[in-house]
């Protein structure tokens, strides 16, 4: 018989399949007009608010009795959401983009805090997150991307988002059981550097005319994973 977790997490997943194609169908038309516009932005945010509502229901109901750190991944999925409204509004705003990136880094900061609390730290992870940084310093000047005032926050986001999964997929090999909490956050933290990878190439490579949408089908893909985490 199904525990009431597992059936927990069901809903959610089930209401996340059902809003996540209906947003994309949206986000697809939202350069028709304004309307099409609010109406795509306000979807993207009942995505990310399902998947920061399953993770915050679930640390009430049974994560705060079995582990009050379980507090940071809701918090963190919060933070993502706020992040989606601003990065939402970047193409009539430049500069909600600094504010995008810096509630983004709240969110890998409070999934770096708990997985440190859960796991520790160790020198790996600080290794890969610098070298990635570094690479990309190198592809930016090489490449000649022009990111502006943006380009050192963004290292900054880089730096935060590949310890935070680095040490995410440390933990999954660290364990000899390999739990399913473990597993799903670590599948999730991959699928955020995914994302945030393809994103990074679309705005900043010339490709922002792409109709691609596969960086936010990862991105949503990764928060439901990091949330569904919490709950076993």
């Amino acid at each position: 018989m199904w525990s009431t977790e597992i059936i927990f997490a069901l809903v959610f997943v089930v209401a996340f399949l059902v809003a996540l194609p209906i947003y994309l169908t949206a986000e697809r038309k939202s350069s028709d007009g304004q309307r099409e516009f609010n109406k795509a932005a306000a979807l993207k945010l009942t995505v990310s608010g399902i998947c920061a509502l399953c993770a915050l229901l679930g640390f009430f109901l049974w994560g705060m009795h079995r582990e009050s750190t379980l507090i940071l991944i809701p918090i963190a999925l919060l933070c993502s959401v706020v992040g989606d409204y601003f990065l939402q509004f970047i193409a009539l705003d430049e500069r909600k983009f600094k504010i995008g990136i810096f509630f983004f880094a709240l969110t890998q900061v409070f999934l770096c805090i708990f997985l440190i609390l859960q796991h520790g730290i160790s020198w790996p992870e600080f290794a890969i997150a610098v070298g990635v940084v570094v690479g990309t310093w190198l592809m930016i000047t090489l490449l000649k991307w022009e990111l502006g005032g943006a380009k050192y926050p963004l290292l900054a986001y880089t730096g935060i988002l590949i310890f935070v999964a680095s040490k995410a997929v440390l933990a999954l090999f660290a364990s000899v059981s390999i739990p399913l909490p473990v597993s799903l956050m670590a599948a999730g933290m991959g699928l955020f550097v995914i994302s945030d990878s393809l994103l990074g190439i679309r705005y900043y490579s010339g490709a922002k005319k792409s109709k691609s949408l596969i960086y936010l089908i990862t991105y949503f893909f990764a928060i439901l994973f990091i949330a569904l985490s919490s709950l076993f």
